[in-house]
């Protein structure tokens, strides 16, 4: 048992933060049972403390309490609980609500002054916007897989407007999760106002997102800094996250006391990870130990970073990030489809005529953490872009970094185009593995900020980072890169099919500079590291599907979940979610992204109520919609169209 462990908790729900204006946020606190003060732990959401993130994973909420903290789970404005009106995804208020929380958090007589803070996916993302706000009484957050800019971390990477993932699948979702009633209502009926005026105000998140391709001032204003934080920070992230480029870019870029993870993790805890899991909640309550009570714990005095190399079965420490012994090894792209240490001679150049359907084999950009949609063997893709592939290698060879490619293209029909750039490991049996992708708009070749003509007949020099990565090709195995324009589900298509010409050898020698890391010349002591607790039974079922139709030449991937548990408050929640991306290599204008969500709940108070939206997303608009029913009658009915 932990030093620190009491014996007892006590849970206090709906507690109302106020604000400085008329809004308030409500919170669940879990503390030690009796009279004191702790430091305490703050989790910022717009999931709903009283069902979905609230039911789903309340573990570390009582771990943290039996451990001597007070945690509180904190619904965002408007959303969950919490009355007042929701901000716009990622918009700016809703750091400054958190850190308004902080500082009332701090002021209450169960806490010592220490506030720290942690969150998954949208609540690492809170995380580091709070912390970037600065609150007096903040001491220290673990941000686990989030983002400081999601146009450039997940929405438009290089550009390139993101499909299913984004709009499919968590846009359709969130807009059920936004126009949900507080499900642990008050008999008094303050829940019933707070619902009205959510359902009068509420507006898609995504539905401003097509009108601003680029990086404009919309999409600057939700981006943070990490170097305005100030409060020690450790970063969690997974090289199969949705957010793997981030995470380590942002330790890069700290000013504080930081510290970095990265495992092989897709979207969710590390705990509950299928590949490696590790007891995260002991490293961080660590974390917290150190800079919320002064533990000398040992904590500071490791290496900052830690990271998993894939297909090696390593975890290996680091001084530093990026590492500083990197040697970048450029591979030239070649006639034939060859991949080698040097450039040919002479120019050649090979064309190419984009297949919007190629990428599936990619897997998903899974927002939703659903535990599925890792890469498939990249074969199939391969044949359909334009793949070079090195000899066997001679010894193996380890890459941890961000690669970066320099493609020479001339786009001859079409106005634009989606660069893509994959790197896999080909094993002697053929099986292609991919390794880290990338992606550039050939609009935005100069600039994110702004969208640029192509001119016909035109060679550019398109420069194409791929996103961070560790791992490992074995002796033997072959490295690839193949170039395409495509990338679907994970990207829209083009309206046309672009017909490109790729360049290679003499002055245009296409290139990929791969970040190859030899091994410690004084290794560290191997990390310890401890695995956690086997995870209750889930009652998650997941859904991933792809379907081809091979006389249309059509593909279809489907993504989304049938989930339902009991609530605290009593009753229970099922939920359907369904998102549909689908294309034609004939019609790549034609392509489509449908989502489907129902959310019924019945509860004490508000009754059986069901929360059903629709939503039609593609190149010519879109339109959502929303119906919702409280025993049986309807209540609420809604359109939004552009």
């Amino acid at each position: 048992m932990d030093s620190k462990e009491v014996n007892e908790i006590v849970v206090e729900r709906n507690l109302s933060i106020p604000l400085s204006d008329s809004a308030s946020l409500s919170a669940d606190l879990y503390r030690p049972a009796g009279t004191g003060s702790f430091p305490a732990l703050m989790s910022f959401y717009p999931y709903h403390k009283d069902d979905f993130i609230g039911s789903m994973n309340e573990a570390p909420r009582r771990y943290f309490a039996a451990r001597g903290y007070a945690h509180l789970l904190v619904d965002f404005r408007g959303l969950g609980g919490s009355s007042g009106v929701a901000w716009p995804a990622m918009d700016r208020g809703e750091a400054r609500d958190g850190a308004e929380a902080i500082e009332w958090i701090a002021r209450q007589p169960w806490c010592d002054g220490n506030v720290g803070m942690w969150g998954l996916s949208y609540g690492g993302i809170s995380s580091l916007k709070v912390a970037a706000e600065n609150p007096p009484h903040l001491r220290a957050i673990v941000p686990l897989q989030g983002s400081v800019d999601i146009y450039h971390d997940y929405l438009y990477p290089g550009g390139c407007a993101t499909c299913l993932g984004g709009y499919g699948a968590w846009g359709s979702f969130m807009l059920a999760m936004n126009l949900m009633p507080p499900t642990n209502a008050d008999r008094e009926g303050r829940w019933h106002s707070v619902w009205n005026e959510r359902l009068e105000n509420g507006e898609p998140y995504v539905f401003p997102w097509p009108d601003h391709p680029a990086h404009d001032e919309y999409w600057q204003s939700k981006a943070v800094d990490p170097a305005k934080i100030k409060v020690p920070t450790f970063i969690i992230g997974g090289w199969r996250d949705i957010f793997p480029e981030v995470m380590p870019s942002v330790f890069a870029r700290l000013k504080c006391p930081r510290k970095l993870w990265m495992g092989p993790w897709m979207h969710t805890l590390p705990a509950l990870a299928p590949h490696e899991p590790l007891d995260y909640l002991h490293e961080m309550k660590r974390w917290f130990d150190h800079w919320l009570r002064g533990e000398k714990n040992g904590i500071a005095d490791e290496p900052p970073v830690l990271i998993n190399v894939q297909r090696a079965n390593l975890w290996k420490h680091e001084r530093e990030w990026p590492i500083a012994r990197t040697q970048s090894r450029a591979m030239y792209l070649g006639g034939t489809g060859t991949l080698g240490d040097a450039p040919a001679r002479e120019e050649q150049g090979e064309s190419y005529t984009a297949n919007p359907t190629l990428g599936t084999a990619a897997g998903l950009w899974d927002p939703m953490g659903l535990g599925v949609g890792m890469p498939l063997d990249q074969n199939e893709d391969d044949l359909a872009s334009v793949a070079y592939t090195s000899e066997p290698l001679a010894e193996s060879l380890e890459i941890t970094g961000a690669p970066e490619a320099t493609v020479f293209a001339e786009i001859k029909q079409g106005d634009d185009a989606n660069i893509v750039v994959k790197l896999c490991d080909v094993d002697p049996a053929g099986t292609s593995s991919l390794i880290t992708s990338g992606w550039l708009r050939a609009a935005c070749r100069n600039s994110v900020h702004r969208l640029e003509p192509v001119g016909a007949g035109e060679v550019y020099k398109l420069r194409i980072p791929l996103w961070s990565t560790s791992y490992q090709v074995q002796k033997g195995n072959r490295i690839r890169v193949s170039v395409s324009c495509a990338d679907f589900p994970r990207l829209w298509p083009t309206r046309t099919n672009p017909e490109i010409r790729l360049f290679f050898g003499g002055s245009r020698a296409s290139v990929i500079q791969l970040p190859v890391v030899p091994a410690h010349s004084e290794p560290f002591e191997a990390p310890k590291l401890r695995r956690p607790e086997p995870a209750p039974p889930s009652s998650l079922r997941p859904i991933w599907k792809i379907e081809r139709n091979l006389v249309a030449g059509e593909i279809a991937v489907t993504t989304g979940e049938k989930n339902g548990f009991p609530l605290p408050q009593g009753g229970a929640i099922e939920v359907d979610h369904i998102a549909v991306a689908r294309v034609s290599d004939a019609r790549p204008d034609g392509a489509s992204v449908t989502g489907e969500t129902k959310i019924r709940v019945n509860a004490p108070v508000i009754g059986a109520i069901e929360v059903a939206t629709t939503s039609l997303i593609s190149r010519n608009g879109m339109t959502l919609a929303a119906r919702i029913t409280r025993d049986g009658a309807v209540v609420f009915e809604k359109r939004w169209s552009k």
